[in-house]
């Protein structure tokens, strides 16, 4: 063979080389953008699911929020009943119904 001859072997070689190079490189690009594509799909749905359980969390502490609120509701009443707060007017305080002269009237 010619010099010449071999040097257009070897050009065609590499246009050759060339050409499954780009096809190499665009089908590692399309699975990289696959790869990313499934990645982000999975972390929304992980994502999602953590959204779920905060939100039933959230509901669970609302309830007991609630149920304290109406417990509290309940003692508060309790507490300002007239016929307790005169309870603890005579055994702690050692109060007493008023005389008769004892009550004054303010204009």
């Amino acid at each position: 063979m010619t010099v010449a001859a071999e040097t257009k072997v070897r050009q065609s070689e590499r246009i050759s080389l060339r050409g499954g190079l780009k096809d190499f490189a665009f089908a590692l690009l399309v699975l990289v953008l696959l790869g990313c594509a499934i990645f982000i799909t999975a972390w929304r749905r992980v994502a999602f699911i953590d959204v779920g359980y905060e939100i039933r969390r959230l509901e669970k502490s609302e309830s007991e929020f609630l149920y304290l609120q109406h417990e509290m509701e309940i003692e508060r009443a309790m507490l300002n009943s007239p016929e307790r707060i005169e309870k603890v007017a005579r055994a702690r305080f050692g109060l007493r119904e008023p005389e008769p002269g004892q009550i004054r009237v303010v204009p």
